[in-house]
C-alpha cells in the first residue's frame, strides 16, 4: 500500500476552472449525449468531489487523468450517476397514458388479430428507475392484454445510462410520492408496502426487463419496436445530437409504429420520416412507412378559414389541385411527375414550385426543395412561402440562424402565416428563449380566433390549421410560467 492511499486525504478541490470544466463537460457530452452549461458547473463539481473522496484523489485534473486511463470500467459510468436526474413517478402525463390507452394500443392489438403481427415490443428509452415501464405494464394488465393472448405477445423494455437507477427499477420500490397518480385500487390491486415505500408485485415486475443502454450510442443492428417512450430525454442534448437521436429512433421503431416524447420536447424540427398524429388535442408520431393506416386525427370543424373556388379541370389551378390531392395522400412520386409536367406548361405559376418543394422536402430531398424554392422567388421575389419553406430547410438541417432569419422574412412579408410562427416559436423554445417563443405561439392562436390564419398546407401533408393551433396552446400552457419567471 503506497503513501497516498495510507493517509487520509487532504479535503477535494473546491473550485473547478473554466478550462477544467470545458474539458469534463466535453468528454460527458461525447460519452452519452449530456450537455452541462455554465449552470451546471457547481453541481459537476460537487460531483466530481464525491468520487475524488471515494477514489482518494486530491486534484481535479488527478480525477481527469483517472478517467482517461481506465477506458474500460464503470468510472464514467459512476460519475454520470451523480449527474443524471432519476425523478420520476407512475402515469407521468395522463393524457398520453389514455392516447395509449384508448387509440395507439388498439391500433396496434388490431393489427395483432389481423396476423399482420405476431406481438408488440415497446420501448421505455431514458426509463430511469422504472416508473413509466411499469405504468405501460399496468396499463396493458388493467385492457386485460396479457390473459387475451399468449405468454410473451407483450415484451416491455427500459433502458437507462444510469446504472443505479436501473438497480433501483428491477427492485420495483417506490416512494409515495412517486405513486401519486396511481388511484387506491391500484395501489391495493398492483403495490404491497415495504416500510414507508411501496413494492411493485412481482407478477407486474417480471413484465418488464431493464437493460443499460447508451441513446447516443445505439448499436448499428438495434431492435425494432411497435412503441417507443422517449421522454424528457433529448432536452438534455445539443440540437445536432437531438437530430441524430431522431433518425436513430427512427431506425428503432416498426413501419407503423409510435414515439411518445415528453411535452418540452418537439419533433417539428427535425420529424423525417415520422407523421405527426393528434387525437383530442394529445400528440404522438407515427413512422409514415407504413400504409394508411393511422390514428384518426381529430379534425373537427373550426374557424371557417377563406376557402378556394375549385378551378375547372383544364387550367392551370385545376392541375395543380390534383397535384395537391396527390401530396395530401402522400403519393410522392405522382404529385412530383405531375407537377414538373404543371411547370413545364406553366413555368410562371408560383404555387406549383412550392408544392414541389415541399414534396421534395417531405422526402428529405432538401437541396431539391431550396431550389424551388428559388425558382419561385425569381417568378415573385416577395413570395412569403418560398422563404418560410428555406426556412423550414435551414432549422431541419440544423443551420438555426439561417432558419430564423428566412422565416423573420417571411413573416415581415405575411405576418399570419401560421407555420413559419410555429418554427420560429420551437427555435426560439429550443434556445431557452421562452418569452419569445410565447409571443409566436400567441400569434397563431390570435389569427386562429379572428379568422386570419394562413395554413400553408403545400409544407403539411399530415397536419390540419387546428393541429397547429392546439400545439400552439398546450405550447403556452407549458411555457408561460416560465417565460413570467
Amino acid at each position: 500500500m503506497n503513501a497516498r492511499s495510507a493517509s487520509p486525504p487532504r479535503a477535494a478541490a473546491s473550485q473547478l476552472s473554466k478550462p477544467q470544466f470545458v474539458r469534463f463537460r466535453d468528454l460527458i457530452e461525447a460519452q452519452c449525449g449530456l450537455h452541462l452549461d455554465d449552470s451546471h458547473r457547481a453541481s459537476l463539481l460537487a460531483s466530481l468531489q464525491i468520487r475524488m473522496k471515494q477514489l482518494r484523489l486530491e486534484q481535479v485534473d488527478e480525477y481527469y487523468d483517472h478517467l482517461g486511463k481506465r477506458p474500460a470500467d464503470d468510472e464514467l459510468a459512476k460519475l454520470i450517476n451523480l449527474l443524471t436526474v432519476t425523478e420520476t413517478c407512475f402515469f407521468r402525463d395522463a393524457s398520453q397514458f389514455r392516447l395509449l390507452r384508448l387509440h395507439i394500443l388498439p391500433a396496434l392489438v388490431a393489427e395483432m388479430d389481423a396476423g399482420r403481427k405476431a406481438g408488440l415490443r415497446i420501448w421505455s428509452a431514458g426509463c430511469s428507475t422504472g416508473a413509466e415501464a411499469y405504468s405501460i405494464a399496468l396499463t396493458l394488465s388493467e385492457m386485460g392484454l396479457y390473459g387475451a393472448y399468449p405468454p410473451g405477445s407483450f415484451e416491455i423494455v427500459g433502458t437507462d445510462i444510469n446504472t443505479e437507477a436501473l438497480e433501483a427499477a428491477r427492485r420495483g420500490v417506490y416512494s409515495a410520492r412517486a405513486l401519486r397518480n396511481v388511484d387506491a385500487d391500484q395501489r391495493r390491486r398492483y403495490f404491497r408496502p415495504v416500510g414507508a415505500d411501496f413494492g411493485l408485485n412481482d407478477d407486474i415486475r417480471r413484465l418488464v426487463r431493464f437493460e443499460y443502454g447508451n441513446l447516443t450510442r445505439l448499436p448499428a443492428q438495434s431492435p425494432r419496436y411497435d412503441l417507443v417512450f422517449c421522454k424528457n430525454v433529448a432536452i438534455y442534448f445539443r440540437p445536432e445530437r437531438t437530430r441524430r437521436l431522431v433518425q436513430d429512433l427512427y431506425g428503432a421503431v416498426n413501419d407503423g409504429g409510435y414515439l411518445l416524447l415528453g411535452h418540452s420536447e418537439s419533433l417539428w424540427g427535425p420529424a423525417r420520416g415520422f407523421t405527426l398524429v393528434e387525437h383530442d388535442g394529445v400528440f404522438c408520431y407515427r413512422n409514415r412507412r407504413l400504409s394508411r393506416t393511422r390514428i384518426p386525427a381529430a379534425r373537427a370543424a373550426a374557424p371557417a378559414l377563406p376557402s378556394r373556388s375549385r378551378p375547372p379541370e383544364d387550367t392551370a389551378g385545376g392541375r395543380y389541385e390534383r397535384c395537391l390531392a396527390a401530396f395530401r395522400a402522400e403519393s410522392w412520386a405522382v404529385a412530383e411527375e405531375s407537377l414538373h409536367e404543371l411547370i413545364a406548361s406553366s413555368p410562371q405559376f408560383v404555387p406549383a414550385y412550392l408544392l414541389l418543394g415541399g414534396v421534395y422536402a417531405h422526402r428529405g430531398r432538401y437541396p431539391e426543395a431550396d431550389e424551388q424554392a428559388r425558382h419561385a422567388l425569381r417568378v415573385n421575389p416577395l413570395e412569403a412561402r418560398a422563404h418560410l419553406l428555406q426556412g423550414m430547410i435551414a432549422a431541419w438541417s440544423g443551420r438555426t440562424a439561417e432558419a430564423r432569419e428566412s422565416l423573420r422574412r417571411a413573416l415581415y412579408l405575411n405576418e399570419s402565416l401560421a407555420l413559419a410562427r410555429l418554427w420560429l416559436g420551437n427555435l426560439y423554445g429550443a434556445d431557452g428563449d421562452t418569452a419569445h417563443a410565447c409571443v409566436e405561439y400567441e400569434n397563431v392562436v390570435r389569427d386562429w380566433e379572428r379568422h386570419t390564419l394562413d395554413f400553408t398546407e403545400e409544407f403539411a401533408a399530415d397536419l390540419s390549421a387546428k393541429q397547429v393551433v392546439e400545439f400552439c396552446r398546450q405550447s403556452l400552457q407549458r411555457l408561460r410560467p416560465a417565460s413570467n419567471a
